[in-house]
């Protein structure tokens, strides 16, 4: 007899069936399509700052910028903290390279999920931002090569 009603208690009418159903299906149909708006477009992005055309990318495809580097030397000059133990073939570190903050990343990362439907107005602001952190960034840059190119002369 216990058994029976313990077995009755998960027994659902046909009504309550399709809509349990149609529910787990709706979520699942909703989850998976929050996933993919979620998902980085590209991996790669290059642009033209200031004098450079400078590229950031994501090496992991996690939607998170890894290192920004200059396209025509592959130098890298500024990465995320744990870069510098494992540096890709063909790239070097530039003799200014520094970490990025947590600002500098979110802002460069935006990059990765700019598409053909982004709005001009959307890729007009990332890039803003991201001109004026590195603008930022130049005064430290510039004293860090006077400072290299002074040694050298010294030397």
């Amino acid at each position: 007899m216990r058994t029976r009603k313990f077995v009755a208690m998960f027994i659902l009418s046909s009504n309550n069936r399709l809509i349990a159903l149609l529910s787990g299906y709706l979520l699942l149909v909703g989850c998976s399509t929050a996933n993919l708006a979620d998902r980085p477009v590209n991996d790669l992005y290059c642009d033209n700052f200031v004098l450079y055309e400078m590229c950031a990318r994501d090496s992991n495809r996690d939607g998170v910028v890894d290192y920004t580097y200059f396209q025509e030397s592959k130098e890298i000059f500024i990465y995320r903290d744990r870069l510098p133990r494992r540096i890709p073939a063909g790239f070097g570190m530039h003799r200014c390279a520094m970490p990025m903050e947590e600002d500098l990343i979110a802002t460069t990362s935006r990059v990765f999920y700019i598409d053909d439907s982004s709005s001009m107005l959307e890729k007009t602001d990332i890039r803003g931002a991201m001109m004026l952190k590195y603008m930022t960034k130049l005064p430290e840059v510039t004293a860090c090569n006077m400072r290299a190119e002074q040694a050298l002369a010294d030397d």
